[in-house]
């Protein structure tokens, strides 16, 4: 038995060389969009423009807050006292900082028993600050026994922020303060009893500290 198979279509066979020979050119030029894309994105990314600006120079410094009382030491001494005696001296108080300060004096004493017997007394704008004349002009700040052991305050308060009392120092500034320290005629106080006084100046900052 003879099988006899039809004759290819001459059209089919062409068709199929034509697919044949389109596929390869389809990922060719699929190729060649994706290569396009790409370099359309590179263009775009380099088109872009920039620039910076510097600021330099921006420093920030502390203040400082600096009391200095002056003498340092012995500012009122005196020795062999009987009752109706003083000594009188200036202090002079200064703002050495950077900015504005407000302080406060404190007293610690030695002993309690002549400390309570010896009048202390601070005063501001004395013209002639001396034993003949301190009394004469001036604006008394404290008035009151020496100081104790356990510290006593003298003129406004250590607390912080404005208390009343408290003296104001702008920065550079000082004033002087005359100090006088009496044994009453009235004292009551035995002989040969010695105590002794350290005032101590407690500044703080008034910017931002009411």
């Amino acid at each position: 038995m003879t099988t006899t198979f039809p004759a290819p279509d001459p059209a089919t066979r062409a068709d199929g060389r034509r697919r044949r020979t389109l596929t390869p050119l389809r990922v060719v030029m699929s190729a060649a969009v994706v290569l396009l894309a790409a370099g359309a994105l590179t263009i775009t990314s380099l088109a872009l423009f920039t620039d910076t600006a510097t600021v330099t120079n921006n420093t920030f410094t502390t203040g400082t807050v600096d009391i200095n009382a002056t003498p340092a030491t012995a500012v009122v001494s005196a020795a062999a006292m009987v009752p109706g005696d003083q000594d009188t001296a200036p202090l002079t108080v200064s703002n050495d900082g950077t900015i504005d300060l407000r302080y406060a004096v404190e007293s610690t004493t030695t002993e309690d028993v002549l400390a309570a017997e010896l009048v202390l007394t601070i005063k501001s704008g004395v013209t002639s600050c001396t034993d003949a004349n301190w009394t004469a002009t001036g604006t008394t700040l404290y008035s009151g026994q020496l100081g104790s052991t356990s510290t006593d305050a003298i003129i406004g308060s250590a607390a912080t922020g404005a208390d009343a009392g408290d003296r104001t120092l702008t920065a550079g500034t000082s004033e002087v303060l005359c100090i006088n320290v009496t044994l009453p005629i009235s004292a009551t106080v035995g002989q040969g009893v010695t105590t002794t006084a350290t005032l101590e100046f407690l500044a703080e900052q008034t910017a931002n500290n009411p």
